[in-house]
């Protein structure tokens, strides 16, 4: 029988952002149960929700206190920084869950608005302020965990309307991918740690918009923002050491979600004509279980080396090949 051993964060302070509601709220309390002590932010409006978490993390016993500040202004990053410092004594773990709905969009034939903007600084710039703020002190104590927050709508085809697709919310979570790869990269010689959290869960919002419907209520039964807490906790326990990567977080179930590129086509001297003779090698085969047949993870030092192979070899390398080459080593030859 597998023993049981309880995943403990004693001695690890948390940063959480926009924590006086839904995820934020249940990460902040779950750390807490286990041992960590936790600085919950709201905007300086919405402080008393903070206040409200934190009176229930320590009437539990726990550690936390309440820390205003708005995420995209770069001197309440430092602030909220130091808070956990000053109270403290460290910072271990920063969980950028502030954000703004997608019910709050344009559509793309009319962007981009002063909308936009709003976007890239709370979901974007925000979590790089923080970044840059808790930067020294994680690589003083040689220890870091970041959390983004991404969604699926990261991978497009979100429509917020009947006539209209969306320009914000789907392209700064996008813009999260690439940032917590960017930063797992800068991390590694230092044990900093980050990785991007997709979740789906029942929030005010939904309830908000949904919450009387049939969907609304299957979602707040079913969806729940203890169960998002629950699967992404691991990623920000010391044992772990996972780093870049994105889970697909809901309902009780978690997955890896990757960039994947199929094996494709290559021709020395590729004409437009082969590009449509043998346009099913390069959009890939589907299996019958309905995956990509010949497809791989793909990130750019791969995609450097399969470039630089091709240019070596003039062909285009065998996935077996591929599967050998490391996906994050960066490739020293110039292409």
């Amino acid at each position: 029988m597998m023993s049981y051993q309880e995943l403990r964060f004693d001695g690890r302070v948390a940063l959480i952002t926009g924590a006086g509601n839904g995820m934020g709220r249940t990460h902040a309390k779950l750390l807490a149960s286990r041992g960590a002590a936790v600085l919950v932010n709201e905007l300086p409006r919405s402080i008393h929700f903070a206040e409200d978490v934190v009176r229930e993390i320590t009437e539990a016993g726990g550690k936390a206190m309440a820390v205003a500040g708005a995420v995209g202004v770069d001197d309440d990053a430092k602030r909220m920084v130091q808070a956990a410092i000053n109270e403290f004594g460290r910072i271990d773990i920063v969980i950028n869950n502030a954000g703004i709905p997608n019910v709050i969009s344009d559509e793309i034939k009319t962007a981009p608005s002063d909308s936009f903007d709003r976007f890239v600084d709370i979901h974007v710039k925000g979590p790089m302020q923080l970044n840059r703020a808790a930067w020294p002190h994680f690589v003083r104590q040689q220890y870091g965990k970041i959390l983004f927050v991404g969604s699926s709508a990261a991978t497009g085809w979100l429509q917020t309307s009947a006539t209209g697709f969306d320009p914000n919310y789907a392209i700064v979570k996008a813009a999260i991918f690439a940032l917590g790869r960017q930063t797992a990269g800068e991390g590694l010689g230092d044990h900093i740690h980050a990785n991007i959290l997709m979740p789906a869960a029942f929030s005010k919002i939904v309830k908000d918009n949904i919450g009387d419907t049939d969907m609304g209520k299957w979602m707040e039964e079913n969806l729940t923002a203890e169960s998002v807490s629950n699967g992404i906790l691991y990623f920000l326990h010391e044992d772990c050491n996972i780093t870049g990567e994105a889970l697909t977080v809901q309902g009780g179930r978690i997955g890896r979600v990757y960039f994947a590129s199929t094996l494709g086509y290559y021709k020395d001297g590729l004409t437009p004509e082969d590009v449509r003779d043998n346009i099913g090698k390069i959009m890939g085969t589907v299996n019958e279980r309905g995956q990509l047949a010949d497809a791989f993870e793909i990130t750019f030092p791969l995609e450097q080396r399969i470039i630089n192979e091709i240019v070596d070899q003039k062909e285009m390398p065998t996935l077996e090949w591929i599967a050998k080459q490391s996906l994050t080593e960066v490739n020293k030859k110039l292409i």
